[in-house]
């Protein structure tokens, strides 16, 4: 059964909306450890690459939907934009584009969520040129994933470990 065991307070406002960082993994079984809505172990991940993001125009939206079936699907849709067009960086979104990449979230208040955690995710990427003197010249990108659950939390230890785990080899 499926039933509601606690309620909600109101509580401060204390939080506050955007990504700060967003991590992309290549997609394998690195047999990640999940438990209660949290990532608790990141298995055999051995490497995750940053991408630092301004909060107005970046979000994930996830949306439950059961079915009548007895069903429940959870579609997970992250909007990023990637400014500044250049040789190096496309080739890195068209990776991201082309693969189904495991996609780690970190907001501004501590959080850190796993997007893709069982299936991966896939992606639409557009380049723009930008009409008017203050348009995008960059890249947006909608990644999306269908899974079973709300994207997991990664727990204090895991987030200590995906840290660890950051490449140093950056575009510009």
């Amino acid at each position: 059964m499926c039933l509601i065991a606690k309620g909600k307070l109101l509580g401060c406002k204390d939080q506050r909306g955007g990504i700060k960082n967003i991590y992309f993994a290549n997609y394998q079984d690195y047999s990640f450890v999940i438990a209660a809505h949290a990532v608790t172990s990141l298995g055999s991940l051995d490497e995750v690459f940053k991408y630092e993001v301004k909060a107005t125009t970046n979000a994930l939206t996830e949306t439950g939907t059961s079915n009548e079936n007895g069903t429940f699907l959870n579609a997970q849709s992250l909007a990023v934009t990637l400014p500044k067009l250049g040789t190096d960086l496309q080739a890195q979104v068209q990776l991201i584009c082309m693969g189904r990449p495991y996609v780690f979230i970190e907001d501004y208040n501590g959080n850190v969520l796993l997007v893709g955690a069982t299936n991966g995710t896939m992606a639409n990427c557009t380049k723009a040129s930008g009409g008017a003197g203050g348009d995008l010249s960059g890249y947006t990108l909608t990644i999306t994933a269908e899974e079973g659950n709300l994207s997991p939390f990664l727990d204090t230890t895991a987030k200590t470990a995906l840290q660890a785990l950051v490449s140093e080899v950056v575009v510009s």
